[in-house]
């Protein structure tokens, strides 16, 4: 799945979005451990919300994304995971991070963005 997810970004005509989100593939599972995944959310939903340039169709696929990683399609991906209980969340949170080396990776084979700070940098 990640493999083709990540590959759906390689496709895209933004090329700004595609370096962001190949730095948020290394970025986001930093995110989730230090804030914890709802917060990590919330923060892609902020920026996904801040316009129509590169950086929030970046945030918006990674939210896209994880809905699909999360098997949640339908709905607002932030408040189905803040309304998981406990077992739920720390699933979501396991599942999110279990994924994301494969996003990671795939990143750089894919988008060839090697880390976070190439896609701020460049």
């Amino acid at each position: 799945m990640a493999e083709d997810l990540v590959s759906e970004v390689e496709h895209q005509k933004d090329e700004e979005a595609r370096k962001i989100y190949g730095g948020l593939c290394h970025s986001f599972p930093v995110l989730v451990r230090t804030c914890g995944l709802c917060q990590a959310l919330a923060f892609s939903e902020a920026k996904k919300a801040s316009g129509t340039n590169g950086r929030a169709l970046a945030h918006r696929l990674l939210l896209e994304h994880v809905g699909k990683v999360l098997g949640i399609t339908s709905g607002d991906i932030l408040s189905e995971v803040r309304k998981a209980d406990a077992s739920k969340y720390m699933f979501y949170t396991r599942r999110v991070l279990d994924a994301w080396i494969y996003f990671k990776r795939f990143a750089v084979s894919i988008l060839k963005v090697e880390s976070a700070k190439e896609a701020q940098d460049g």
